[in-house]
């Protein structure tokens, strides 16, 4: 039974494009080959090699101090430092801001496909950290897509190539000068290709060919920036509300305070994670998106509990204390985490304006605390619990 036999897309330069719900479950066994036990490199391989050939040639950000503007250079550090490592001659792509009423492609596919590209990518390096429920964006917008053997998915110096590659089934090669060198196929760990098309204007490192009849699913780069784009500036309104409530930024610029909320990261904990312990160094600043944590000194709960909008450990960016306080999740909660050496990379300059202002810290430390919904959030900072614990 041949591709067109089971599809309803239309068949074109030997690829096959499906857009209906077909499924590969559904789909012959013969198209399900599975790659033959060949020792060789993988095209991750051959990406690494060209390493040290290519220069960096990364376009500066923009210095505009708009609240739209989104610096993919940070992005992709933050999800992941694959693409850093690349030293491409290349620049990162420019995608403009997607419309208003912008909506990701969904693509139909079952559960189990769904749960497959879901596994495969999260092995990729540039998707390692993205948020789970724009993963799952991700994992919707990619394309089912046919290619009939002998077939050249992508080709070496392809600069039009802006698609990333999940290889379903079958095997492909990868050819180098019209030299094979490699092969990426279903039955590997690393069944997946063209991530840095992604990110970047960059000529296609190797041509892949199919070596078998390959189903693969795809993403392309649009889809890819716009629904990180779209992410982001959902996620950096949020965030500057939360950095809104903390006294410590007060004085920050709006700027300042968007690239403080560009590099925070998300931490889940469940009910009865320990998140600070008591003694331990301190080398993070929280923020409680949701959920509910527990402070406790020698097994004894010192403060009021702290929920969405609190905050802790905030002197662990500008000092080099111990916990003073162990802190324990209640329920299942999500926190927005700066680290100190993040904080000293973005906002090192401030370091020193902030212990100048020793006024506004001794206000706010030793201010009365009380944690009620309908009163503005409270920020307790743990690492000075002994001494406030008089005026709790």
């Amino acid at each position: 039974m041949s591709v067109n036999d089971y599809s309803t897309g239309k068949h074109v330069a030997g690829k096959m494009h499906i857009h209906d719900n077909n499924e590969l479950s559904n789909q012959p066994a013969c198209l399900k080959t599975q790659c033959p036990d060949r020792k060789l490199p993988t095209l991750c391989d051959v990406d690494e090699e060209n390493e040290t050939e290519d220069e960096d040639a990364r376009s500066s950000a923009s210095d505009s101090d708009s609240e739209d503007f989104v610096d993919f250079g940070a992005i992709t550090a933050r999800l992941g430092g694959s693409a850093n490592r690349h030293r491409r001659s290349v620049v990162s792509s420019f995608v403009p801001a997607p419309p208003e009423q912008w909506m990701p492609p969904v693509h139909g596919k079952s559960k189990e496909d769904a749960e497959s590209i879901r596994c495969s990518i999260r092995r990729n390096l540039l998707f390692a950290n993205i948020p789970q429920d724009t993963l799952q964006v991700l994992v919707d917008a990619m394309e089912y897509v046919a290619v009939d053997a002998g077939v050249d998915i992508v080709a070496q110096g392809d600069k039009a190539g802006d698609e990333f590659f999940i290889v379903a089934s079958g095997a492909c090669d990868v050819v180098v000068n019209h030299r094979v060198v490699g092969e990426v196929c279903a039955s590997s760990t690393r069944n997946f290709f063209g991530e840095l098309a992604l990110l970047y204007d960059s000529p296609r490192a190797a041509t892949v060919r199919a070596r078998t009849l390959v189903e693969c699913w795809t993403l392309d780069r649009r889809t890819f920036k716009c629904v990180l784009m779209a992410t982001t500036m959902k996620q950096r309104a949020l965030y500057l509300d939360f950095l809104g409530q903390v006294p410590i930024f007060s004085t920050l610029s709006s700027y300042e305070k968007m690239t403080v909320a560009d590099a925070l990261r998300e931490e889940f904990v469940e009910s009865g994670d320990v998140i600070l312990t008591e003694g331990s160094a301190g080398d993070d600043f929280y923020i409680i998106a949701h959920g509910e944590v527990k402070c406790t000194r020698r097994g004894e709960e010192v403060l009021a509990r702290l929920a969405a909008g609190d905050f802790f450990g905030e002197l662990a960016l500008i000092h080099d204390d111990v916990r003073q306080a162990t802190v324990t999740a209640v329920h299942k909660t999500k926190l927005l985490v700066l680290d100190r050496a993040t904080f000293k990379r973005l906002l090192g300059p401030m370091q020193e304006h902030l212990r100048k202002r020793a006024d506004l810290y001794e206000l706010y430390m030793n201010a009365p605390r009380s944690h009620a919904v309908a009163q503005p959030k409270a920020s307790v900072e743990v690492d000075s619990v002994g001494a406030r614990e008089s005026s709790l």
